[in-house]
């Protein structure tokens, strides 16, 4: 499956605006969470779309890492990145 096919499936594409949360607090908090969820239980690409996102971000800081993606937060994809080093 190509990295075409793959995003054409995925679930966030029905609601877009529903992964990237304006804040992290009140609503915006309970649609990040929806987003989690719907990544973690209903999107069957989720597994392609996170080893996507873990290259793509690979060595960003956490200004650079934007919206839910593979039912993740920024903050969290940053803790999976194995390039980062320790400061």
């Amino acid at each position: 499956m190509n990295a075409r096919d793959w995003q054409d499936k995925a679930v966030c594409r029905e609601d877009p605006d529903l992964f990237f949360p304006v804040g992290t607090t009140g609503p915006s908090r309970d649609d990040a969470d929806l987003a989690k969820w719907i990544c973690r239980e209903r999107c069957y690409v989720r597994q392609q779309c996170l080893d996507h996102v873990l290259r793509a971000e690979a060595g960003w800081p956490i200004d650079r890492r934007h919206g839910i993606t593979a039912g993740l937060s920024p903050r969290e994809r940053l803790h999976l990145d194995t390039t980062r080093t320790a400061a």
